[in-house]
C-alpha cells in the first residue's frame, strides 16, 4: 500500500501515538504501539518480501558488474569412434575404432561497445538503490497500517467503555424509578420506558464489544501475529498526547520538507535515473561492438582395433580379353580383412607425448556490426525512452498526491480544532441540562421520554467531543509526520 492510501482517521492517530506515547508493560499480554510496530517490522510478510526483492536486485547488479570482465570456459571430451569417422589428430577419415580425448579453453571480452556495458551497470546500481529505499517505504507503510489498526481498536474500546457507562447510568436510574413507582411518586410507564432503554443500551454494548474484538483481530493480522495469542491494548489517554502548534504546520512548509524526507520521492528519482541509463544502454547496442577472443586446445587419439587386409588368390571370371584373336581370361583379386587390437599409445604415441605435440593456440579480434534483427534493438531503445516518461509521470503523480494529503490534513486540523472548541461548550450545556432533567425527573416533574432524551443528548455530545478531539490530534500528527519529526518516544 502506498503512502497516499494511508491517511484515514486511524492512520493519523497511529502516527501520533507512535511519536510519543508507547509504554513498556511488565505484563507480556499487554501491547503498546511500539511493541506492535516492532513485531510487525520483524514479521510482516510485505517487509520481508521487500528485503528479498532488494537482495535479488543486488545479485543482478553484481552480475552486471562481472559482465564487463568478459567470459572464459574450459571443456574436455572423451569418447570412442566407430565405423567411418574423422581422426581428431590427423583430421582424416578412418574406419578404425579409436579412443580420443580433447581439451579446450576459450576466453573473450569486449574492447569497446559504446559504453553500453557501463550504462547497464549504472542502471542496475540505481535500481538496486531504489529497491533499498523501497524497504524503508515498506516499513513506513507497515508502521502506518499497524498504527491505523491500533488506533481503530482504541476508538472502539472507548466506544465500548462509553456504552458501559451509559448502561450503568440507565440501570441506576431504573432502580431509582422502580422505588418511586412503589412509592406512588411516578407512574409505572416511566419504569417500563427505562427498561426499554436498558435493553437498548445492553444491545449497544454487545455490538461495540463485537466491533472491538473484530478490530483487534484485524490488528493481529496486520502484525502477522497468531490470533490465538493473548492480546491486551495498553496506551495512554488522548489528552496526554503532545502536539505541535498548528501555526508551525503551514502546509507549504511541510510539503517542502516532505519532498526531501520521504522514501517515495527518493525511489522515484532513482527509478528515473535507472530508466535513463537503460535507454543509453539500449542505444549503445545499436552500434558496432569490438571484442577480443582467444582459445587453447589439445587432443589425444589411439586406435583400439586396427583393420588388417590380407591378399588372397585371384579368382577367374566369365570375362575374356581378345588380343589379336587370342582370348585371355579376366581374374578378380580377393582379400580378407581382420582386426587386431592396439595397445594404448603404440600407433600415435604416448598420452603426454601427443598432448605435447598437439597443443594449439588462437587469438584474434572480432568486430560485430548489427544490421537487421527484426527491429528488436531499435524497439528496445524506443521502449526505454517511453519508460523514462512513465517514471517522470509517476514522480509527478506522487508529488501531487503528497501535496493534496498535506493540505487536506491541515484544513481538517483547523476544522476539527474549531469543532472541538464548539463541542466542549455543547458538552457543558448538555451536562447541565441532564443534571436539571434528573432532578426534575426524580421529583416527578419530568416524564421518562424527556429524561431519556436529555441523557442521550449528553452522551452524543460526549461522543462528538471525543471524536473531534481525536480527529484534531490525528490530523496534527499527520502534519508532524510529513514534516519529518520522526519517532519521538
Amino acid at each position: 500500500m502506498r503512502l497516499k492510501k494511508l491517511l484515514p482517521l486511524s492512520l493519523v492517530f497511529a502516527i501520533g501515538h507512535l511519536c510519543s506515547f508507547a509504554q513498556t508493560s511488565k505484563d507480556n499480554t499487554k501491547w503498546d504501539l511500539r511493541r506492535c510496530v516492532q513485531y510487525a517490522l520483524d514479521n510482516n510478510i510485505a517487509v520481508r518480501k521487500s528485503i528479498i526483492a532488494a537482495e535479488n536486485q543486488d545479485l543482478t547488479y553484481k552480475q552486471s558488474k562481472a559482465s564487463q570482465y568478459g567470459q572464459a570456459s574450459f571443456g574436455t571430451q572423451m569418447g570412442l569412434n566407430f565405423g567411418r569417422s574423422v581422426d581428431p589428430t590427423t583430421n582424416l577419415f578412418t574406419t578404425s575404432q579409436q579412443l580420443y580425448q580433447t581439451y579446450s579453453v576459450q576466453a573473450g571480452a569486449n574492447l569497446f561497445n559504446w559504453f553500453s556495458t557501463r550504462r547497464y551497470i549504472e542502471a542496475n546500481r540505481y535500481l538496486y538503490q531504489a529497491y533499498e529505499s523501497l524497504i524503508d517505504q515498506s516499513k513506513n507503510d507497515v508502521t502506518l497500517n499497524v498504527a491505523a489498526a491500533y488506533l481503530q481498536s482504541l476508538l472502539l474500546r472507548e466506544q465500548t467503555n462509553l456504552a458501559k457507562t451509559k448502561l450503568e447510568l440507565t440501570r441506576q436510574q431504573l432502580e431509582n424509578t422502580r422505588r418511586l413507582v412503589v412509592a406512588g411518586a411516578v407512574p409505572e410507564l416511566n419504569a417500563a420506558e427505562l427498561e426499554t432503554q436498558y435493553a437498548t443500551d445492553t444491545s449497544a454494548i454487545i455490538s461495540a464489544q463485537q466491533a472491538f474484538d473484530t478490530q483487534v483481530l484485524t490488528l493481529k493480522v496486520a502484525m502477522n501475529l497468531d490470533p490465538a495469542v493473548p492480546f491486551e491494548l495498553d496506551t495512554p489517554a488522548v489528552e496526554s498526547i503532545p502536539i505541535e502548534p498548528i501555526a508551525e504546520m503551514q502546509p507549504d512548509v511541510v510539503y517542502s520538507i516532505a519532498v526531501k524526507a520521504f522514501p517515495q520521492q527518493k525511489i522515484n528519482d532513482l527509478k528515473i535515473s535507472s530508466a535513463q541509463k537503460f535507454a543509453q544502454y539500449n542505444k549503445g547496442t545499436m552500434f558496432p561492438t569490438l571484442s577480443i577472443y582467444g582459445s587453447l586446445g589439445n587432443n589425444f587419439a589411439n586406435e583400439l582395433r586396427r583393420a588388417v587386409v590380407t591378399p588372397g588368390l585371384d579368382v577367374p571370371t566369365q570375362l575374356y580379353v581378345d588380343n589379336s584373336g587370342v582370348k585371355f581370361p579376366v581374374y578378380t583379386p580377393t582379400s580378407t580383412t581382420s582386426f587386431e587390437k592396439q595397445p594404448v599409445g603404440k600407433v600415435f604415441g604416448p598420452y603426454w607425448t601427443q598432448l605435447d605435440n598437439n597443443f594449439r593456440q588462437q587469438i584474434g579480434v572480432n568486430l560485430s556490426v548489427p544490421i537487421f534483427n527484426g527491429l528488436q534493438t531499435k524497439t528496445n531503445y524506443e521502449k526505454s525512452k517511453l519508460n523514462i516518461k512513465s517514471a517522470n509521470l509517476d514522480k509527478e503523480s506522487d508529488l501531487i498526491i503528497l501535496k493534496q494529503n498535506i493540505y487536506n490534513a491541515y484544513y481538517n486540523a483547523v476544522a476539527y480544532l474549531q469543532k472541538f472548541e464548539a463541542n466542549k461548550k455543547q458538552v457543558a450545556t448538555a451536562e447541565r441540562s441532564f443534571d436539571l432533567a434528573t432532578k426534575r425527573y426524580n421529583v416527578g416533574l419530568l416524564n421518562s421520554i424527556d429524561y431519556l432524551t436529555n441523557q442521550n443528548n449528553m452522551f452524543t455530545a460526549r461522543i462528538n467531543l471525543l471524536y473531534s478531539q481525536y480527529q484534531y490530534v490525528f490530523q496534527m500528527k499527520v502534519l508532524e509526520y510529513y514534516k519529518g519529526l520522526g519517532v519521538k518516544l
